[in-house]
């Protein structure tokens, strides 16, 4: 469909009712397909990536579609809005003095979905959406120190807003994607994300502070016999110019929700990187072929135990006379990416089948227990030294049981 910018859509008149038919009619459709897909998958006990991918496939044009109705009730409704509170485009060059809009429309919520190894960029940084609404776009690249009077045109506003979506959205992609971790840890990945390091970082990297207007105190050398805006200034007000940015790309366009949060899941996929990968390796938790329940005296299953990978490794590699130990690894380090918090390293080690202090893996966390999961986690992934203990826990167990058939033998011999 074709580009409408923000001015655009709240100074058209009302929409015709075969539009609004159409549009109905097109959501309508839209969720009969999905319900059609989906009707093969009814008698899966739960969702699997089959099913995901059907969603992803079809929730993006049913709430495109559903995002045009809100439209329409809104184009209809604004037929009847006086003039004088109706928003002039910008006309003339970009100096014009042009007045903030009394309010700014909000979009309906779009699907955040989880992040997976596919949405990381395989090189670079993904493209930039441009905003559609040159009103918004002036705004969104104007410092409010570059204004003449409070009432003109500046990033503000839309930073305020901005800083709002980036929130919201930050908080589902973690959530959805790392449902194990602890609020706190969630807190951790969401600071990285919305923080001014990572922000102006983005603003530097695309080249938005090219295209802003910043007060001469900005400039590399400062204002010529004045000051100079500290680099803690800077990178806060960088910061602020992406958020208003997200926000007028969002506003300024009718599909601007969709196409930002897509844009954004991208893009942030590059600074969690790392963590989205070892989330994606740990889906299942575990090997299949590790047990993940045990067998009584019966032959009767017993109920399915913890994946903890710590339980797991016992489970493995267990038995009597064999210990195994969780052990700190140096001493704590500060996270490079917080700088403040302490980061964990702790190791798995083994005694027992004539091993000694035998290192099986190590791994590192926030938390001494999360370490310790990790470090179990990857003993469990060496598959050459499992097979190895499992080959010694075997030999070990049948000596036992000869030498307990031998015992019996004697007794009864005797």
């Amino acid at each position: 469909m074709s580009k409408r910018s923000y001015a655009e859509f709240i100074s058209k008149d009302a929409t015709s009712i075969s539009q609004i038919l159409k549009h109905a009619e097109d959501l309508l459709r839209s969720a009969q397909a999905l319900k059609d897909e989906l009707d093969a998958y009814r008698d899966t006990p739960e969702p699997n990536n089959q099913i995901i991918s059907v969603l992803k496939r079809h929730n993006e044009k049913i709430l495109l579609t559903a995002q045009l109705l809100t439209q329409d009730e809104a184009n209809t409704l604004d037929r009847h809005e006086p003039e004088s509170r109706k928003i002039q485009k910008l006309e003339g060059d970009s100096k014009k003095s042009v007045n903030m809009p009394t309010t700014l429309s909000i979009p309906p919520p779009v699907a955040l979905t989880r992040w997976t190894i596919e949405d990381i960029p395989s090189s670079g940084l993904p493209p930039l959406p441009p905003v559609q609404d040159p009103v918004l776009e002036q705004a969104a690249l104007t410092h409010s120190g570059m204004t003449a009077k409070p009432t003109e045109m500046s990033y503000e506003k839309l930073e305020w807003i901005g800083d709002a979506y980036l929130y919201l959205m930050s908080t589902s992609f973690i959530s959805q994607t790392f449902p194990n971790l602890s609020v706190g840890r969630c807190s951790q990945l969401r600071e990285r994300l919305i923080k001014n390091e990572t922000l102006s970082s983005y603003t530097l990297q695309y080249g938005i502070n090219k295209r802003t207007r910043f007060p001469a105190e900005f400039d590399l050398h400062g204002r010529v016999g004045g000051s100079q805006a500290s680099q803690n200034a800077k990178r806060k007000v960088l910061g602020d110019i992406f958020e208003s940015y997200v926000a007028a790309a969002i506003l300024g366009n009718a599909e601007g929700l969709s196409i930002v949060s897509r844009w954004m899941k991208s893009l942030w996929s590059t600074t969690l990187a790392q963590e989205i990968k070892a989330e994606s390796r740990a889906q299942p938790a575990l090997p299949s072929s590790y047990p993940t329940s045990q067998v009584n005296e019966d032959n009767q299953k017993a109920p399915q135990q913890d994946l903890n990978p710590k339980v797991v490794l016992s489970q493995v590699i267990g038995a009597k006379g064999v210990k195994i130990s969780y052990n700190d690894i140096g001493e704590p380090k500060k996270d490079k990416h917080s700088g403040k918090l302490p980061w964990y390293t702790v190791g798995v080690f083994f005694d027992g089948f004539g091993e000694k202090n035998l290192q099986l893996g190590r791994g590192s966390a926030f938390s001494k227990k999360e370490a310790g999961a990790n470090a179990a986690r990857s003993a469990l992934e060496n598959k050459d030294l499992m097979k190895r203990l499992r080959k010694k826990k075997e030999d070990s167990l049948n000596s036992a049981k000869s030498a307990e058939s031998a015992q019996l033998d004697y007794d009864n011999w005797s």
